[in-house]
């Protein structure tokens, strides 16, 4: 009796500390080129594919909103070098689409979040 409790126990912090990853939002992705990615988090989804031409990286895709809850989903883009992008879109239903290039460079860290 008292391994199924230690076991429910164990269970159940494990699940409450899988929620709470996943609720603050896709964990971001240090990604070289070529590659595509399609997180999903509650509330937002969102799909990007990166591509290098003659030593720039192309970051392509879109984000969805996905609940009416006020909050916007987020695709931030952190290259190695450069600026950090932001696209978002807001409202459920919604979607945006992006392009961007960063020059002499071929990773970043791309996520998904709300805001």
């Amino acid at each position: 009796m008292r391994i199924r409790r230690a076991l429910a126990s164990v269970t159940a912090t494990g699940v409450l500390a899988v929620g709470v990853i996943v609720a603050s939002g896709s964990p971001a992705s240090a990604d070289r080129c070529p590659s595509t990615r399609s997180p999903r988090i509650d509330g937002g989804t969102a799909r990007w594919t990166y591509e290098c031409d003659l030593g720039d990286l192309k970051v392509y895709g879109w984000v969805d909103d996905t609940r009416t809850d006020g909050k916007c989903a987020v695709v931030r883009i952190d290259p190695d070098a450069g600026t950090t992008r932001e696209f978002e879109a807001c409202g459920s239903g919604t979607r945006e689409t992006f392009s961007v290039t960063f020059d002499h460079i071929n990773s970043a860290q791309t996520k998904l979040f709300l805001r």
